[in-house]
């Protein structure tokens, strides 16, 4: 299926190839070559793609507390027609949103609105992963192997005990706890962003707080 817009292009380039008859051999292959690239550039937009979908952000529809991950596998979702890239999405207060766009945009392209986020789209099904956006400039830490943490992760888990699954990863930048101040649900996780230990967020219903040791988020968060 294609968009109108790219019907009424392919419709007008075809007319003005048997309207006009002083076209000359060289205009018509011109032409034709304008009606080949316009109906490739219409199947590149139309088709579907599948894009990993989520954001840390606990307001978001789509909330994965492991979004962040700078290797993420997780949530998938199959977009229609229309779509064209997956995207990568980073807001300046460090959440992070996967998810599609409609195009054409190029593999890798940047985009940003100051003081807000910073973004890059990618090619291709499920590309939105193993990527920061470097390319483009935003100040988030790509993970390098050399870097160590173990961190407990775990859901509904106000207390650790010896139940709590404490986790290796090699890009872990600090460990967090999560607490939804309306339920007092816990969640434990590894973060790849870097945070001052100790340091706490409140954002909206949820309060975050990062530290840099091993196996060092089995505290109790007061609230």
């Amino acid at each position: 299926h294609r968009s109108p817009w790219c019907i009424t292009q392919t419709l007008m380039l075809r007319l003005g190839n048997t309207v006009s008859s002083v076209t000359t051999m060289v205009q018509q292959v011109v032409l034709l070559q304008l009606i080949a690239v316009t109906a490739l550039t219409c199947e590149s937009v139309t088709a579907d793609i599948t894009c990993y979908y989520c954001s840390d952000n606990p307001s978001d529809e789509s909330y994965d507390p492991a979004c962040g991950i700078y290797e993420y596998q997780g949530q998938t979702q199959n977009f229609g027609e229309y779509h064209d890239t997956c995207t990568i999405t980073i807001y300046d207060k460090g959440y992070v949103l996967r998810g599609v766009s409609a195009g054409p945009f190029e593999d890798g392209e940047c985009f940003e609105q100051d003081g807000y986020y910073t973004g890059c789209h990618c090619r291709g099904d499920l590309c939105n992963t193993h990527s920061f956006c470097a390319q483009c400039g935003y100040p988030k830490p790509t993970p390098t192997p050399a870097e160590t943490l173990k961190c407990y992760q775990c859901i509904d888990c106000a207390i650790v005990d010896e139940d709590t699954t404490p986790v290796v990863e090699d890009k872990y930048l600090s460990c967090a706890s999560t607490v939804f101040m309306n339920s007092t649900e816990v969640i434990r996780s590894g973060s790849y962003e870097e945070h001052t230990d100790g340091e706490c967020i409140q954002h909206m219903e949820t309060l975050t707080c990062w530290c840099s040791q091993d196996l060092c988020n089995n505290d109790q968060i007061g609230l």
